[in-house]
């Protein structure tokens, strides 16, 4: 399988002097710089933060009131008034106790986790930019730089399977498609509606194995075969849930960086410590 390019954008906030001592360092993995035209939710990609400012930084504990309460991916040019909400959201995660304080020089990743763009209403074939912002409360953010996505026409699509719920039956989970869509030199399963307006990237494919969908509880889990690597696909999260690391780029990335994050936070702990001691 041919190495996917892996876009990494190192940013820094530069806000207003009221948050002087409030500095980070915003790591982001984009696996895929490109989408079609029918793709929703298509801004995947993992992310650590590290504080480099002098004060605590507040973050949610978990990673879904993170999504909700403080982490934005705002087309430019921004909206205003989207921008005006997110106070009421950040606030939505219940104050402090559902919140931790990211201490100064340490870093935090998000562990196993996607985040989205929504749909932007974009004509065909143009480029989108955006930022990854983090948002601190009382109109304080954290941007990234501009990153860009690009609208393309893949090369060619096949369809793999129709998988559906044959456990539970679950009338309010429609049966859906497996397909596999090629552009230039990168594989990518796809989970799509069955009416075919919308499409959901799933993970990246060899660009030569034969692909197998089976059953794996015969609920809403399958079990996906690229050439001889298996995987677990949830049909409901829409996601690997076990998978070689050529295929859950997701999942290893999020666990090597979260491997690195917790010596480096244990290395700063220890040197506070012994320059604190008497």
């Amino acid at each position: 399988m041919k190495k996917m390019m892996i876009m990494t954008a190192v940013l820094c906030s530069l806000h207003v002097p009221a948050y002087a001592e409030t500095n980070a360092l915003i790591e982001v993995k984009l696996f895929k710089d490109w989408v079609i035209k029918e793709e929703v939710n298509f801004g995947n990609f993992n992310l650590a933060i590290k504080n480099t400012g002098t004060a605590p930084i507040l973050l949610a504990k978990d990673p879904g009131y993170f999504q909700i309460g403080q982490l934005a991916t705002r087309l430019l040019p921004r909206d205003p008034q989207k921008d005006s909400r997110q106070e009421e959201e950040y606030k939505i995660m219940g104050g402090e106790g559902e919140c931790f304080r990211l201490l100064p020089e340490e870093t935090h990743v998000y562990e196993r986790r996607k985040f989205f763009l929504p749909k932007f209403p974009i004509p065909f074939s143009e480029e989108m930019r955006f930022t990854v912002s983090v948002y601190l409360g009382k109109g304080f953010w954290l941007d990234s730089e501009p990153l860009v996505y690009r609208v393309v026409t893949p090369d060619s699509e096949g369809e793999l399977a129709t998988i559906n719920d044959n456990k539970t039956r679950n009338t309010h989970e429609p049966s859906r498609k497996l397909s596999l869509v090629t552009y230039r030199n990168e594989r990518w399963l796809y989970v799509k509606s069955i009416s075919g307006d919308l499409y959901y990237s799933v993970c990246p494919l060899s660009s030569m194995n034969t692909i197998r969908v089976e059953p794996h509880d015969g609920g809403g889990l399958f079990k996906i075969w690229d050439g001889s690597k298996p995987m677990i696909f949830d049909m409901y999260k829409m996601m690997l849930l076990e998978g070689s690391d050529e295929n859950n780029v997701y999942g290893r990335w999020t666990r090597e960086r979260k491997q690195k994050a917790e010596a480096d936070n244990a290395e700063v702990r220890r040197k506070k410590a012994e320059a604190q001691a008497p």
